[in-house]
């Protein structure tokens, strides 16, 4: 295995940032036009400046439908985003299944050279996770444009409030990923075709579903995303980490969830882990909820490591903002980030 890169952090962004858009997979801003112009104009009521790259308003590749535009395309954009000295951030439009198609066209020394907050989820894991690996830079597994900025009555205080307090205060360790007593797992498309924003309903709790303290680096994914890496030349480094699964709402369901996690422990990475953190399910019934605990607690169990579930960096609302490869502590109910995850702007250098 190759040693991995040193860690690599980007600056804080400042009260006003130039927010590049990507759309690494599916081409929503294309086809979610009125949920684009609430998430664009959400971004710039908090102070920044959405700028909307190349391709990342394109409904679809002629190809291939399913994706905002070609490979070559798409990874154009991460360049030209990552390049651009005027960019403070990057930011995902949406998630998808095909971010994977970028990989081998990426130029990770055009990222490694201007270090940037690039920011999003579920998808994305494919895309963060191979940049982390290459170029050892803190990415975020956190919100994206249209599901999260894009709601009907703006964001959630507490999904910008948590995003602000990973990607603008240089030099402090983020601490304590709070415990949000609510959570939402309504179907986005019911709420839009309401005009209403998402009904909320009381939160999954958080369960110590096995006991005990780890130190790690964090790695956060979404669990089918994951599988799209394992094998590859970009498969994260995972031993002796916090492993911390997120799975998707509709169209996922727990018998994929079993084989999802199956297949992990198959691979060898449930045997490797300091510890497991199971994020807030989306939509899934209690009774689903506690197989795929049930599950995860028969795949480690020969290994004993911590497992911690609930946690509101989910698919589920509020999502919250994980950084990649940061160093963490798992202990009982608490999860927390123990290093700053970006370094100070240049203009408090």
């Amino acid at each position: 295995m190759t040693t991995p890169p040193p860690r690599l952090l980007a600056n804080a962004i400042g009260p006003h940032p130039r927010i590049a858009i990507i759309a690494p997979s599916w081409g929503g801003i294309g086809l979610l036009p009125a949920r684009a112009a609430r998430a664009l104009a959400a971004l710039r009521t908090l102070g920044a400046e959405p700028v909307l790259m190349s391709h990342a308003a394109s409904a679809a590749d002629v190809a291939r439908p399913w994706v905002s535009a070609n490979a070559r395309e798409r990874v154009a954009d991460l360049h030209a985003a990552f390049a651009d000295p005027s960019i403070d951030a990057v930011l995902c439009a949406i998630g998808g299944d095909h971010s994977a198609q970028m990989l081998p066209s990426i130029d990770m020394g055009v990222i490694a050279a201007s270090p940037k907050p690039l920011c999003g989820y579920s998808d994305a894991t494919v895309l963060l996770h191979a940049i982390h690996h290459e170029t050892g830079l803190i990415c975020f597994y956190g919100p994206a444009l249209l599901p999260q900025f894009g709601e009907i009555g703006g964001p959630d205080a507490e999904v910008v409030e948590h995003l602000c307090r990973m990607i603008a205060h240089g030099d402090t360790a983020p601490g304590d990923i709070p415990d949000i007593g609510w959570q939402c797992d309504e179907p986005r498309n019911r709420s839009d075709e309401e005009h209403r924003p998402r009904r909320r309903r009381a939160a999954e709790p958080r369960r110590a579903l096995r006991g005990g303290r780890a130190i790690g680096r964090l790695m956060p994914a979404c669990l089918p995303s994951l599988r799209h890496l394992i094998g590859t030349p970009w498969q994260p480094r995972l031993a002796g980490t916090v492993l911390a699964l997120d799975v998707p709402g509709e169209g996922y369901d727990i018998r994929r969830g079993d084989a999802d996690l199956a297949h992990l422990a198959n691979a060898g990475v449930l045997t490797e882990v300091a510890s497991l953190v199971l994020g807030r399910s989306d939509g899934w019934a209690p009774a689903d909820v506690d197989r795929f605990n049930q599950i995860a607690l028969e795949l480690t169990a020969s290994t004993a490591i911590p497992v911690l579930g609930g946690i509101a960096c989910s698919h589920a609302s509020p999502m919250l903002t994980l950084p990649i490869g940061a160093l963490a502590e798992l202990d009982g109910l608490h999860l927390r980030i123990l290093e700053p995850v970006v370094a100070g702007r240049r203009d408090d250098l």
